[in-house]
């Protein structure tokens, strides 16, 4: 599931990353980034199923997610910035229809990774937090097709929905820098008995 997850994430992100950068549209562009930076935590848990979720990793987990804490705290800036910019000029980007189907085709491959890992959400912690990142990413998916949608009556809808995803980034960051200190095992954490 998480490497199926991974592979989601790079098809998804780095469309929205191309179609985003090339209309000039701070929302679309921004989730993709999201959706790119959220493929190595995603890897990160697939390499801890193998493992057996033991100690071995979870350092490498912790300085993962510890990382892309700060990463996605400096993309929340650069939104802000770019949104803000929108704001104060003259520019007022229109996303196209290729952004709306980036779009729905997000949410609707997210949307049962969400449910699924939802489901497995209680077997680890690293499976939980897993969940609630993906769960991150649908919101993001919902707001750039809110902001692809109020951008047709709206100019400035791209950069007010642009400011609402920067705050969203800056708090999925800041709960990533929380969660660093994940627990280790126990029993010493090989992995074998299941209770790490």
């Amino acid at each position: 599931m998480a490497l199926l997850a991974a592979g989601v994430l790079l098809l998804v992100g780095g469309a929205a990353l191309w179609l985003g950068l090339a209309e000039s549209a701070t929302v679309l562009w921004g989730f993709g980034a999201a959706c790119l930076l959220l493929v190595i935590p995603s890897l990160g848990v697939w390499q801890r199923i193998r493992e057996g979720f033991g100690n071995r990793g979870l350092n490498r987990e912790r300085l993962t997610l510890r990382t892309i804490s700060h990463l996605l705290r400096l993309l929340a800036l650069g939104v802000v910035l770019t949104s803000v910019a929108a704001l104060m000029g003259d520019r007022s980007p229109q996303a196209g229809f290729s952004a709306l189907g980036v779009a729905i085709l997000a949410a609707g491959l997210i949307t049962p990774l969400w449910l699924a890992k939802r489901d497995w959400a209680g077997v680890h912690p690293s499976l939980e937090l897993d969940a609630a990142r993906t769960r991150t990413l649908l919101e993001l998916a919902v707001l750039v097709l809110v902001g692809w949608l109020l951008g047709r009556w709206f100019p400035w809808a791209d950069a007010a929905t642009g400011l609402a995803m920067a705050l969203r980034l800056f708090l999925e960051g800041r709960t990533l820098a929380k969660v660093t200190t994940l627990q280790a095992a126990s029993c010493g954490g090989c992995g074998s008995c299941g209770c790490g």
